[in-house]
């Protein structure tokens, strides 16, 4: 049970102790109780959904007398919104461990929003607890969250008039989430239901349900014990496949623990499962019932078997200390990155120093001539507004605001109808990551058809003719902010690093470019070779963007 030691992600599980008694100034009689809500909101939807979760009922119950939502602008009274937990404006979330934890979403009507911008929302719940199956003391109230030693801050929510850059090219979506079946002794997760919701409100078309193989593998009721009977990953497939009626492209999926090249821990993610896959050697569990823990390789196979789809998680990170020591943790390395790996996840939730890592990974496997995408994906459990975590255990918490579900996005081009279309656009290694721009390599003289992907080549029988027309597309919006820099990077296979072989800077203000390559390229007789491009932007509010294509190629 040593996972305590380690950074949480949202939403923080505050009443794990090792042993009854322990000092904790994180802990408190009464249930985890956090609001939530997405960080942007389109125009033309219902309403602005408010996350509402209450963990740990079950140990703490409670009896909900009020909740309400203040929406403000700078300059502006504050908007503010009655909910009553019975009523229809405050719909119940009914979900398989609603024993442990209420859920609601809460709609905030679009049109007593306002017009596009920046907005701010202060949300707080009044309650009482139950004693004896009866309310008792007074009333408490919660701002923003519970959770002890966070700062209470205001959300922040984009109103916006549109969708994301491109989206009318690709659909976007996040392929690392975790649900409420990732619970365990230092986070708990939102229902599938809000996911959904919360997604569809930014903007994404998609999202990978990518919860832990060692939670899948859990007793419903008590995430301490293993579960020979699988209830949950029971539990998890009639959420997220079976029974699932959602608004975006909900993908079964699974985040299992593999063995690597060095007999450590890594973590691999398969998408469109349908089978549970084991892994739990690093889930800081007793009593496993399994000792069999996949190699990356047949975990490789077994996601290929069931018709999915395999990337390398946050390949760029770094293990812990205490994750190395007492999980067993290692790291992912050029000798784990094997044929048949269908992706890896260079940017995990941003563009920070383990997408240097990442980066470098994977542009090995292009250099070797594997024809292998990019992706990215938040790594969120909830995140929808910003990220808290647990930074010194027992202690204090971390909050990031630059962090969210949505802020790094996968897009696969094309409008994707189904999950099995997303899929196989991963596969086929038609994607590109971003923070903000839409970006493309295309032929100029159809500049809304990436020649981006593994099954696509720049050249056409001659050689020549394609090559001569080839551009980068470049899109963002204002909310996104302007493109500066346009970056086209060649690798040939064989050699030992990439040369960038356009770098050119844009006007201010541009928000729509098209960059010619004019670079002379090699004939595919004499040299295999990729071209990839990276775009780079910045927000008034002098933010970076980026977004990285995956590779096209010629001579394959």
């Amino acid at each position: 049970m040593i996972e305590t030691l380690l950074p949480a992600a949202l939403y923080a599980e505050t009443h794990f102790r090792f042993f009854r008694g322990m000092p904790s100034a994180l802990f408190r009689r009464e249930p985890e109780a956090v609001f939530d809500l997405p960080r942007r909101f389109r125009i033309g939807r219902g309403g602005l959904p408010v996350v509402l979760l209450v963990n740990d009922i079950h140990r703490y119950p409670i009896l909900i007398e009020s909740i309400q939502v203040a929406v403000s602008r700078i300059g502006a009274a504050p908007i503010l919104f009655d909910f009553d937990p019975s009523a229809a404006n405050a719909a119940r979330v009914d979900h398989p461990l609603g024993a442990q934890m209420e859920a609601y979403l809460l709609t905030l009507p679009a049109e007593r929003l306002g017009g596009e911008g920046e907005v701010f929302v202060n949300a707080c719940l009044r309650y009482r607890r139950v004693r004896n199956g009866r309310a008792a003391g007074r009333v408490r109230a919660v701002l923003n969250d519970n959770l002890a030693t966070s700062a209470k801050l205001p959300f922040r929510c984009v109103i916006a008039g549109g969708g994301y850059p491109g989206a009318d090219l690709c659909s976007f979506g996040d392929l690392h989430c975790h649900t409420m079946f990732s619970r365990s002794h230092v986070e708990f997760g939102p229902p599938i239901e809000a996911i959904d919701c919360v997604a569809a409100a930014c903007g994404l078309r998609f999202v990978a349900a990518t919860d832990h193989s060692y939670d899948l593998a859990c007793d419903p009721g008590d995430y301490l014990r293993q579960d020979k009977d699988l209830r949950m990953w029971g539990m998890y497939m009639a959420s997220v496949a079976n029974g699932y009626r959602g608004e975006t492209l909900m993908i079964p999926s699974e985040e299992v623990s593999v063995l690597n090249s060095k007999n450590k821990v890594v973590h691999l993610c398969g998408l469109g499962l349908s089978e549970y896959i084991p892994g739990t050697l690093d889930g800081a569990r007793k009593n496993i019932y399994s000792n069999k823990q996949l190699t990356i390789v047949e975990a490789i196979d077994e996601i290929k078997r069931q018709g999915g789809v395999s990337f390398a998680a946050h390949a760029g990170s770094r293990a812990g200390t205490f994750q190395k020591i007492f999980l067993r943790r290692g790291e992912w390395s050029g000798d784990d990155l094997r044929d048949g790996l269908g992706g890896i996840q260079a940017v995990n939730s941003n563009f920070g120093g383990s997408w240097v890592r990442g980066k470098q990974l994977w542009v090995s496997m292009l250099l070797k001539g594997q024809k292998i995408p990019i992706l990215a994906g938040s790594d969120a459990h909830g995140d929808f507004n910003r990220y808290r975590a647990i930074a010194v255990p027992f202690l204090r918490l971390y909050e990031n605001q630059d962090r969210y579900m949505g802020f790094v996005r996968t897009g696969v081009y094309g409008k994707r109808v189904d999950v099995k279309d997303i899929i196989n656009g991963i596969r086929d290694g038609e994607t590109f990551i971003t923070s903000g721009p839409f970006a493309a390599i295309c032929d100029i003289r159809d500049q809304d058809i990436s020649l981006v992907g593994s099954k696509k080549s720049i050249l056409d029988d001659d050689g020549k003719d394609t090559v001569n027309h080839l551009c980068v597309r470049a899109v963002s919006t204002e909310e996104f902010g302007s493109i500066r820099v346009v970056m086209v990077i060649m690798g040939i296979v064989g050699a030992a690093e990439e040369s960038v072989i356009l770098r050119q800077s844009l006007p201010d203000d541009t928000y729509d470019a098209v960059v010619p390559i004019v670079d002379t390229l090699p004939h595919p007789s004499e040299q295999k070779y990729y071209l990839r491009a990276e775009i780079y932007g910045e927000t008034k509010q002098r933010a970076a963007t980026v977004a990285a294509t995956s590779a096209c190629f010629a001579g394959y």
